[in-house]
Parts: C-alpha cells; sequence; structure tokens
C-alpha cells in the first residue's frame, strides 16, 4: 500500500466525504462518513432551522470523481446511524474489492495518520482528492478526538467538504482506519479537527447486527504475537532470550486469521459466538498454534489444525465462572469429533493462579449438568470421557517454560536456534507427561 491508496479507498459522498471499507461479508462495502452528511439544513419561516434526512445520496469513487452513483437512504434497510455521535454507515449490495482495510481503535500515537477528503475548494479541479498529515494529539474521551494537523490554518473552503474522511494511514499491505473526521468548522480551520473515532462505527454494528469491521489484527499477526510472549513473569535478562525465540518460531504459523474467521473454521471454537470478534479470542488462537507448532515441530497451516482438532483441541471460553465451572462447561462443548485421550487448550480472559487450576484431570472437573436441556449436549456428557485433561494455554509458559528459566538461561541472547530447540523438547515432554 502507499499514498495513493488512502486517496482509493477515500470517497466523495455529496457535499462530503466518506470512507470504503469491506467488512466481514464479502457481498457489502460500507461507506463510513459522518452523520451529518446524510441530511440537509431545511430553514424554517416560523421557528428555528432543522435538519432533515436525505432521500437520496451520490457517491464517486476517486478513479471517477465526475460520475456520481446515486443510491436511495433507507434507514434500517441501508443506512445506519448513531444515536449520539456523528457518525454513520452507508452499505453497497456488492463487492467493490476494498477488502484491505482494518480499523484501530487508538487513542493516541497518531504518527503517519492523515486526514482525507474531497474539500470544497477542489470540487471544480480535476482531481478533487486532498489529504492533511495528522501532527499530534490534542485530547481524546470516548466519544470525541481532537487533533492537530501539520498546517496551523486552512481557510474554510480548504477544511470543509474534508467532513467524513478518514483519518488514516498505510500500514505495510493494508490500510489503518482509526476515526472519521466529524462536522468541519463553520470558519476557517486554525490546525485543529474533531474526530469520531472508530469505535462509535462499532457501536452501530453491533446495534444494529451488522457484519463486523475488521480489526488490524487481522492484518498482520505481529500485532497479536507481541501480546503472547510478553513474558511478564519471567526473569527479565531471559524474557528477550525467549521472545527471539518464539518470534522465529512464529514463522512456521501460515494461517491467514481473516480467512479462517470468514469461513468460520474456529465458530465450534468458541463457547460464546460473540468472543470470535473479541482480540482476546484471537490472542489465545495464536498462542494455540504456537504451542502446536512447537509440539509438531511443523508448521502451522489449515491441514495441521483439523488434524490436531481430534488429538489437542483449542477451546475458549470469556465465562466469568469460577474456573472449575468454565472447565465443566468446556468439557461438555469440546466433546464433539475427538480422539481418545483428547488434551483440550483452553484460552480465558483472566488465566488460572495456580498450577493445578492450569492443568487438570477430566476426572477432577465438577460433573455439573444442571444446564442440560437437550437431547445432543446429553450424548456429550459419554462422550467427555474421552478428553484426558484440560490444560490452559499459559501453562505451556508458567508451568513448563518459565520452570525451566536456568536451563534455558545458559543460553546467550543470540542462540535463538539453540533456544528454541530446547523449547521444543521441554514443551513436549510436558505435554507427553
Amino acid at each position: 500500500m502507499n499514498e495513493n491508496d488512502l486517496k482509493r479507498y477515500t470517497v466523495i459522498l455529496d457535499g462530503g466525504s466518506g470512507v470504503l471499507f469491506q467488512p466481514l461479508d464479502e457481498t457489502k462495502t460500507y461507506i463510513l462518513s459522518a452523520k451529518h452528511v446524510f441530511y440537509n439544513d431545511v430553514k424554517r419561516n416560523n421557528g428555528p432551522d432543522t435538519k432533515e434526512r436525505k432521500d437520496r445520496i451520490r457517491y464517486s469513487l476517486s478513479t471517477d470523481q465526475e460520475t456520481p452513483i446515486e443510491v436511495e437512504v433507507n434507514k434500517g434497510v441501508n443506512y445506519y446511524e448513531h444515536n449520539e455521535a456523528d457518525a454513520a454507515i452507508l452499505v453497497l449490495d456488492k463487492n467493490l474489492g476494498f477488502d484491505q482495510i482494518f480499523i484501530d481503535e487508538r487513542t493516541s500515537g497518531f504518527d503517519g495518520f492523515n486526514l482525507t477528503g474531497y474539500p470544497n475548494s477542489k470540487r471544480k479541479t480535476d482531481d478533487k482528492y486532498d489529504k492533511q498529515t495528522i501532527r499530534d494529539l490534542i485530547t481524546h474521551d470516548s466519544s470525541l478526538i481532537t487533533l492537530r494537523l501539520v498546517v496551523n490554518h486552512l481557510d474554510h473552503g480548504q477544511i470543509s467538504g474534508f467532513s467524513g474522511g478518514g483519518i488514516i494511514k498505510t500500514n505495510g499491505d493494508s490500510l489503518l482506519l482509526a476515526g472519521i473526521q466529524s462536522q468541519t468548522p463553520t470558519e476557517d480551520c486554525n490546525g485543529e479537527i474533531q474526530v469520531v473515532p472508530i469505535k462509535r462505527f462499532e457501536e452501530i454494528i453491533q446495534q444494529n447486527n451488522l457484519p463486523q469491521l475488521l480489526p488490524n489484527f487481522f492484518a498482520k499477526i505481529d500485532l497479536l504475537l507481541g501480546s503472547i510472549i510478553e513474558f511478564n513473569q519471567t526473569k527479565p535478562d531471559l524474557k528477550p532470550k525467549l521472545q527471539g525465540a518464539l518470534r522465529l518460531q512464529a514463522k512456521q504459523i501460515k494461517c491467514d486469521l481473516k480467512d479462517i474467521y470468514n469461513r468460520k473454521i474456529l465458530d465450534k471454537s468458541a463457547i460464546k459466538a460473540n468472543s470470535l470478534s473479541s482480540k482476546q479470542f484471537w490472542a489465545s488462537f495464536l498462542e494455540y498454534a504456537l504451542i502446536i507448532s512447537l509440539i509438531e515441530d511443523h508448521e502451522f497451516n489449515e491441514e495441521l489444525l483439523s488434524k490436531m482438532s481430534k488429538k489437542r483441541k483449542f477451546i475458549f471460553s470469556d465465562s466469568a465462572k469460577n474456573i472449575y465451572d468454565v472447565y465443566s462447561d468446556i468439557l461438555l462443548f469440546a466433546a464433539d469429533n475427538i480422539d481418545d485421550q483428547c488434551q483440550v487448550l483452553v484460552g480465558t480472559t483472566i488465566p488460572p493462579t495456580t498450577n493445578k487450576t492450569r492443568r487438570m484431570s477430566t476426572a477432577r472437573v465438577p460433573q455439573n449438568i444442571s444446564s442440560i436441556d437437550d437431547d445432543e449436549t446429553i450424548d456429550r456428557i459419554t462422550l467427555r470421557n474421552k478428553i484426558k485433561e484440560i490444560i490452559h494455554i499459559k501453562a505451556i509458559e508458567l508451568d513448563c517454560i518459565n520452570e525451566n528459566d536456568a536451563l534455558l538461561d545458559q543460553f546467550s541472547i543470540g542462540q535463538f536456534g539453540d533456544i528454541l530447540t530446547e523449547i521444543k523438547r521441554l514443551v513436549n515432554e510436558f505435554f507427553n507427561n
């Protein structure tokens, strides 16, 4: 991706701007914009002026700016707006191929981001597009972000029309979208703009049960990898050695997370369906993939995932129950299409605090059947005896790697290959014990 892609993903939307975004539904394309762009000002002789939502709106792609496409605006059908924030989504029932853009929920660190759009001052030129570089953050809260531009003064015509444009940056082979420009100033702009955080658009999605916006960690697994190899409970001198070795091993993970999500490959790996859109779920899955690649000493791909789903199955739960009740639920949920002596690797939002709860045999899990209400789940009670034990994914770090810190610390900082070989041996012993 390069600077031209910022323009390519930005559209003219009547007098404002918008950003193209393909959600987790390959038959649709969203235009994310400011809500006020979809309203006309209505002057009243007997009372204050009001706003009225448009029946139709026109958008133009960057490659064909002089040929607007008109669409109807039907609230609840193809148009959805936030009740409070200046945020709206127009849904197009077509795939326009804009699938390399991801949301970024940041509220600080806007280096490299730009405001993109089509200001009024350029609407009569051949190329109506413009961008303004973000310099730094001024303030933020849950509803609004105030940013400072590199340019400290823009005439009204130079800023008007940017409304609905994206706060966007290139990120290797993808784009990151952090927010949408809210209503522009009524006068000149003194280098400050107000932005609706991307979180407000996620709220529109949730409230209307629309296909999800793609999170930034689907773009690169490095964004998740850093969070699973923090090693906060590891000796400080050993920590960078382990991180270097496991980053080397992570190159063996050959899965496209977005593709796995789209094809619903992991739908039966989460006890709650909405967990599949959480960062914690995907961080846990990536940690599972890393562990399996260590055990099998092989690249982790969909073929290996399918094989391991019977032998060492991944399950995620974000339940707030105590760990024994969580494991009881997991045993029933996991007892489907598995081999005898299956080990279930579990991810949770809050890891268990003791080694005896991070690794637990099936016999020690409470036989809780009070919630059984269908024949399929009753049948699984007999199947769950095929499960040997539950192992929390954090047990590998805390009860395998950290328990052997002296052995691993004998290697120098550059011996990542040797450290990795020793980790593989320890992990295999742990799982086969």
